[in-house]
């Protein structure tokens, strides 16, 4: 069951001592509420922050499990960062810790968007933060490119395979865009890293965890969680929301539909969205739906959040609610079924070998996303100067992703007040 899977990531440690402490429910709710405060830049973002902040900062979790996290996320359907937040924290509190998890790291950008979207609807109101934001994109840039490289400093470095890898992935990354290229990627790492071994502490162990045959039977729960999914997705693509009367019970149809159909991250789905919200439930206009992604963008957080601005035009703020539960909630509950296959073989002569080949192609995928953010922004001296001065004080200086952002959210407001 998913539920073994709670134990403490150091489990030398015994209860009551400090790492006891800081992985209890509480440091979890306050850590992701105070990175989902400043989680700007998409999920590579997130994930730089938290690799700061949870692995070198409070070393709660090592930089392992956000690499497994991501690799398992970038698989499956629904937005990696959000599911890797959830992973974490079954990981270290189990069920619970999940949940908790990802109340803290959405917190932040719901409540935002619940103050837009109801501005927006009683009052028309539109909020133009472009001047206070001009100097995010660069300080997040530099966030992910300074965690990129630590990681890569620690684990790639020396390991001529590892780097030819990780070049090739930051080389096709950046010049080839798409969710099949992302899965490609690592399938190709994976199968390098079994027939080649790329990490050569890796040793064969008992033949009896080699397969991992005897992990692969269903628990209950698994059991009851993919039924549960697949009724779900089933209901979307037969247009099971057409026979609902129910706003409530057409929200959470539509919406989990899309958590469940959302391949390759949060830009890929808004055609569907587009297609669904505008064109064929009529749920927003052209202009409201452009409106709420805009909304999503200013937010710290992924781009479905949009999800809420249209659930909030329609059945206020309980629609909001169910709206965006609906499009977090069944992605997580896959990435928890799987990842519980995944934790049961991760020590297997097999898996490990695979996990050192999707390695550096994650390390690469982190620095890439780097340089394709730089290169989407409109650059300035301005702009070029605090990307430069961010990378030094988070690469340097180890300078918390939090005070970096912060701090360029108040330069950005100096500037625009001049």
């Amino acid at each position: 069951m998913i539920t073994t899977v709670n134990k403490i990531a150091n489990p030398i440690k015994e209860p009551g001592t400090v790492a006891a402490k800081v992985t209890s429910m509480r440091y979890l709710f306050l850590t992701f509420l105070r990175i989902g405060m400043v989680a700007f830049g998409g999920h590579m973002a997130l994930i730089a922050v938290i690799q700061r902040e949870m692995v070198d900062k409070d070393k709660t979790i090592d930089e392992d499990l956000i690499i497994d996290g991501v690799s398992i996320a970038s698989l499956l359907p629904g937005p990696v960062a959000v599911n890797v937040v959830a992973y974490i924290g079954n990981h270290l509190q189990g069920i619970k810790g999940a949940v908790v998890s990802m109340l803290g790291i959405l917190l932040p950008a719901c409540t935002l968007m619940f103050v837009l979207s109801w501005c927006y609807f009683n009052y028309g109101y539109k909020i133009n933060i472009g001047g206070i934001m001009m100097l995010t994109s660069g300080t997040v840039s530099a966030i992910i490119l300074s965690t990129g490289l630590n990681i890569y400093k620690k684990e790639i470095h020396g390991n001529r395979l590892k780097i030819v890898i990780c070049a090739a992935t930051i080389l096709i990354t950046i010049l080839v865009k798409g969710y099949f290229v992302t899965l490609g990627l690592i399938a190709i790492g994976g199968i390098m890293g079994y027939l080649i071994n790329p990490d050569k502490k890796i040793k064969p162990i008992l033949s009896s965890n080699l397969t991992g045959a005897r992990h692969l039977k269903l628990s209950w729960y698994s059991k009851a969680s993919l039924l549960f999914l697949g009724l779900l997705e089933l209901g979307f693509l037969t247009n099971v929301s057409a026979y609902f009367s129910n706003i409530y019970l057409k929200l959470t149809s539509v919406f989990s539909g899309i958590s469940l159909s959302l391949f390759g991250g949060g830009y890929v789905i808004v055609p569907l969205m587009q297609s669904l919200l505008v064109g064929d439930l009529k749920w927003l206009n052209n202009q409201q739906f452009v409106d709420g992604i805009t909304f999503s963008q200013v937010t710290p957080g992924p781009i479905l959040i949009s999800a809420l601005f249209a659930g909030f035009k329609l059945a206020g703020f309980a629609g909001g609610l169910i709206a965006v539960a609906a499009i977090f909630i069944p992605s997580a509950m896959l990435m928890l079924v799987v990842s519980g296959f995944f934790q049961k073989n991760k020590h297997s002569y097999f898996m490990q070998r695979v996990l050192a080949g999707i390695k550096p192609v994650v390390v690469g995928m982190i620095i890439a996303s780097a340089f394709i953010l730089i290169r989407s922004m409109a650059l300035n001296y301005i702009i070029i100067a605090a990307t430069v001065i961010a990378f030094i004080l988070s690469f340097r200086f180890k300078i918390s992703p939090v005070y970096l952002i912060l701090g360029s959210l108040f330069f950005g407001f100096i500037i625009s007040s001049i």
